[in-house]
């Protein structure tokens, strides 16, 4: 089969929509099919990738778009491609998958984590956010043919088209898969007292991890103020560690634990490679996601066995129903999420809940996910 993936940067270092292509691209070209990947530029290969660059033109991210939606469309319409796979809502697309989730779901979710004068600054300021109410406008073109198959990482997306777009028909849910990398019990030990080695605490400490490009949008305040009402309310955790691994800059992070007297405590790592020698050092995950589509990270850690605490608006808190973390109503609500803390200090509770991480894990991989998506793709090649 040819299929042509479509989005604007292909770099799977990135995360996200880029890793999520670059695994399952991989993962196609390994089965036999042809994969071009239609694209700004990607600094990325493998075996068997074809990359069909498209030259960056405009002077501002609008006129961007504009162009690369031109051009990719152009592009994979002169292919003579199966499928045409767009990440983004390109016109002559055969599958749309929002991989961030709908255009108004992304709105929506922008305005809940503000309050008061900020939400209304940011709802004005989105009415005047040309670049995405271009997107918008596309969006809601392709979601009204009926031809387009919408493809969706998790439930909440679904509902995200019947809520926004009335669209139920032509709604498919390939649930999200991760990959994780193979290593033994001895191994994933050594990691975790090499790290726990550099928190410069033992085995018995606490420890939580949060993995997050957008501290904002990822909830790193609410983590560090339930974790410091959770020290608060155990004096005798002095040794518990909140570890924050990401991309960006922890100088106000850092400022706020120290307000809440955490500051020794809390402890922000740039991201790395090495990141499942830190699911390995940890107890459980804390990812209060504002909103997520299906998080990465918190399916990592699900594959890697370690318990979550997350948000509902994480499309991935459906992994942890069966009782492999725990889920919030919300970040702000700092005494649930310090009360989860509280329940996965205990290593029966952990060892629980870690059994149940691994019974889901185990429908959680990227063959998996492929298998389903090959299916959806015949049906888009048939719906032609």
């Amino acid at each position: 089969m040819k299929v042509a993936m479509v989005l604007e940067y292909l770099d799977p270092a990135r995360g996200g929509c880029e890793t999520y292509t670059g695994w399952v691209a991989t993962e196609l070209i390994r089965r036999g099919h042809e994969v071009t990947a239609i694209c700004h530029e990607s600094p990325w290969r493998c075996d068997g990738l074809k990359v069909r660059p498209l030259r960056r033109r405009g002077c501002c991210r609008l006129r961007r778009a504009r162009h690369f939606v031109a051009d990719a469309a152009l592009a994979a319409a002169g292919g003579d491609y199966d499928v045409i796979h767009a990440m983004l809502p390109v016109p002559g697309a055969s599958i749309y998958q929002p991989h961030s989730g709908t255009m108004p779901a992304r709105r929506a979710a922008s305005l809940r984590r503000r309050f008061g004068i900020k939400w209304g600054s940011a709802w004005f300021t989105g009415k005047l956010n040309f670049y995405r109410r271009y997107l918008a406008r596309l969006e809601r073109r392709l979601v009204a043919d009926p031809r387009v198959i919408c493809l969706c990482v998790s439930d909440l997306v679904a509902q995200q088209f019947r809520r926004h777009f009335g669209r139920t028909e032509g709604v498919r849910v390939v649930f999200n898969g991760a990959r994780v990398p193979q290593a033994d019990a001895p191994q994933r030990d050594a990691w975790r007292r090499k790290r726990r080695a550099e928190l410069r605490v033992g085995e018995s400490a606490t420890v939580f991890l949060t993995v997050a490009t957008n501290f904002v949008l990822k909830g790193v305040a609410p983590a560090i103020d339930a974790f410091a009402e959770w020290l608060g309310a155990r004096g005798d955790r002095t040794d518990a560690r909140l570890v924050v691994v990401g991309r960006d800059s922890p100088r106000d992070y850092q400022r706020r634990a120290e307000r809440r007297g955490a500051g020794d405590k809390v402890v922000f790592l740039p991201f790395s490679d090495d990141i499942f020698e830190w699911y390995s050092a940890a107890d459980a995950c804390v990812l209060l996601s504002w909103y997520d589509s299906c998080s990465l990270v918190t399916l990592e850690a699900a594959r890697w066995a370690l318990p979550s605490i997350t948000t509902v608006y994480n499309g991935a808190a459906e992994v942890l129903a069966a009782g492999g973390g725990i889920v919030v109503s919300s970040p702000l609500d700092t005494s649930a999420v310090a009360a989860a803390m509280d329940e996965l200090t205990d290593p029966a509770a952990r060892r629980a809940r870690s059994g149940r991480c691994l019974e889901a894990g185990q429908h959680l991989t990227i063959q998996r996910h492929v298998d389903e998506l090959i299916a959806v793709y015949e049906e888009a090649r048939q719906r032609r």
